[in-house]
């Protein structure tokens, strides 16, 4: 049974799962024992998703030029389709490179972490989001947990797709 599958379950029986070391630590209701006892049998696997890497994939990671190719073109195709200044197509296109790249290599936050405040989820309500990380979704975090990652990826974003040579469009206000 893989880790991510294991700790999807030990979530959803209310466990927090987190390491300290070498160590799992397992925190939860005495009723979820069984996944509990799962989670130590498979200790390898868990630790191995527990531990937080941008995707490695290299058929999932585009040269510098295809970078700045889609840039150009998408926001080409923006200023063709509607009525967009070339300004608007920029920060439109820029938007869709910064999404693709928190998607590709973008850090990934443990399963059992909120990617916006960093702290544990727990048993607290989280939603799942599309690039496989975690928020709190209500209570004393909720909004401004995700307010606070959308800000964090759109600033690592930027800094990565700089690296690859690409300048922001001028009148994008940056995070």
């Amino acid at each position: 049974m893989d880790g991510l599958t294991l700790l999807r379950r030990a979530r959803d029986a209310g466990l927090a799962v987190v390491t300290e070391g070498e160590k799992l630590v397992i925190r939860g209701p005495r009723r979820a024992e069984a996944i509990a006892r799962l989670l130590i049998v498979h200790k390898p696997e868990v630790m191995a998703a527990l531990v937080a890497k941008p995707v490695p994939d290299a058929q999932l990671d585009p040269a510098p030029a295809w970078w700045r190719r889609q840039y150009l073109v998408r926001t080409i195709n923006w200023k063709l389709c509607g009525t967009r200044s070339e300004s608007q197509a920029r920060c439109i296109a820029w938007g869709e490179l910064q999404d693709l790249w928190q998607r590709l290599r973008g850090c990934r936050t443990p399963l059992w972490q909120c990617a916006g405040c960093r702290e544990a989820i727990g048993s607290l309500p989280a939603v799942d989001l599309a690039d496989g990380n975690r928020a709190h979704l209500n209570g004393a975090h909720g909004l401004a947990c995700l307010l606070l990652f959308g800000e964090r990826w759109r600033g690592e974003a930027t800094a990565g797709l700089q690296a690859l040579g690409l300048d922001p469009p001028p009148n994008l206000k940056l995070p």
